[in-house]
């Protein structure tokens, strides 16, 4: 059986336990796979395992070994992750096992990079007979608008109607992008504002404020400073990326030569919040994050070669990685 991602919900329940996610788009590949993830789990399948391409060859064994499920009587989620190149004969060699089908205590999922498939082929035509097949194409631009909107289902319907018009326009033909925004939406959205505009908040923030929300390690609030300063005083960007760069650095400059927080430079009413916020944030994450800042650096004075929306949700994305574990 195939189907559209966009109708997986539809078609989960109508096949035996063997999924292959493929197409060209990679949120909806991911999407579909969490969904699937998430009807095995209701179905009592509660441990993985994962199988990459240096683990190919062990993939029948693999599946042989489990078919009774595991020791503690638990049903087993088997994740095939193809990353490049045409299909496997490895994977191919799953559609010919015999009673593959009958194997009622293990579940199949092979992500693929592959975008297209020839349904004429064999082993499409042995995999069609046997489970489902999940083709995440590129949405069209209304398309785009349903799915965003089916993802906003944690807001009332008049707020998901006007923020999936927004997000799909916005971000027409980026669904990364639109994924971002959704996210950021998770953080930030509060029931008691439904009567309100999107864009309702109208305080105004001074910049150095950023810096005392995220190591209090508050999102919502750290977001919503970055979203006033965006809609009121944007060309305070740079100053941002600087802030949220000296915080990674004093990080850094604690975990790797224990400096004096003090001797650093910061005030002592600040010293135990960001000690806390040292505490949480290894020097393996803060390393990665400062190579992001300096990327996010170019990008505010022009020479990054992204645009003044994708400078603005980088930021964001940087806030969120730093105040939540």
């Amino acid at each position: 059986m195939i189907c559209e991602s966009t109708s997986l919900s539809k078609y989960i329940n109508k096949s035996s336990n063997i999924f292959f996610v493929f197409g060209p788009e990679i949120v909806l590949k991911n999407n579909s796979v969490d969904l699937i993830n998430s009807f095995l789990k209701e179905k009592s399948f509660n441990e993985k395992k994962i199988i990459t391409e240096s683990d190919y060859s062990k993939i029948e064994s693999t599946i042989l070994e489990n078919a009774s499920g595991s020791l503690f009587g638990s049903k087993i989620i088997i994740e095939i992750n193809h990353l490049k190149g045409k299909i496997p004969k490895e994977i191919v060699n799953i559609f010919e096992m015999q009673d593959i089908k009958k194997f009622n205590d293990i579940a199949i999922i092979i992500k693929s990079s592959i975008e297209k498939i020839n349904k004429n082929t064999k082993w499409v035509k042995l995999l069609d007979s046997l489970g489902l097949i999940v083709e995440c194409n590129k949405l069209k631009s209304y398309e785009e608008k349903a799915w965003v909107k089916n993802q906003l289902n944690f807001m009332n319907e008049s707020d998901a109607r006007d923020y999936s018009t927004r997000i799909a326009d916005i971000f027409s033909g980026n669904l990364i992008a639109q994924q971002n925004e959704i996210n950021i939406l998770k953080l930030t959205y509060c029931e008691e504002n439904k009567d309100k505009k999107i864009g309702f908040d109208n305080a105004e923030f001074l910049p150095y404020q950023l810096e005392d929300k995220i190591i209090e390690l508050d999102t919502k609030y750290a977001l919503r400073i970055t979203k006033s300063i965006k809609k009121n005083d944007d060309h305070y960007g740079p100053l941002l990326v600087w802030i949220i760069g000296k915080v990674i650095n004093t990080c850094i400059g604690s975990h790797q030569d224990n400096i004096s927080l003090e001797k650093a430079g910061i005030w002592k009413n600040k010293i135990p919040n960001y000690l806390n916020f040292i505490k949480k944030n290894p020097l393996k994450k803060m390393l990665v994050l400062q190579k992001k800042v300096y990327e996010l650096d170019l990008a505010s004075k022009g020479l990054g070669g992204i645009s003044k929306d994708q400078f603005w949700q980088e930021l964001d994305n940087m806030v969120i990685n730093l105040t939540s574990n």
